[in-house]
């Protein structure tokens, strides 16, 4: 498992452990568990640089969607912050962890 996933499931755990807290967002919280787990496990299955790449394009697209409800969110705008703000870094790790699109050890 590469350190993106293994990012990606502590970010699933912080979302799962909100839900043991008295929050305002706690069905966004459990989708979001439930997605990052997903997500984590299904990439470091397939391990393939073009799983990476989806992934990324996943956390690109959660991003874009939280860029009004962090303009105009209101009680969710910190909320939405956040999330666009763990999405672009994990988007860039998964970037980062296809590289030049050559896996490691191969030719």
């Amino acid at each position: 498992m590469r350190t993106v996933e293994v990012l990606r499931l502590a970010v699933a755990g912080g979302h799962a452990v909100r839900l043991l807290e008295p929050r305002r967002t706690p069905v966004l919280d459990a989708v979001l568990a439930v997605r990052q787990t997903a997500q984590a496990v299904l990439v470091s299955r397939s391990g393939s640089p073009d799983a990476h790449t989806a992934s990324a394009v996943v956390d690109v697209l959660h991003g874009a969607s939280m860029v009004p409800v962090a303009l105009l969110g209101g009680r969710l705008r910190r909320f939405a912050a956040v999330q666009l703000v763990l999405a672009a870094a994990l988007a860039v790790a998964e970037v980062t962890a296809v590289g030049r699109g050559r896996s490691r050890g191969r030719r």
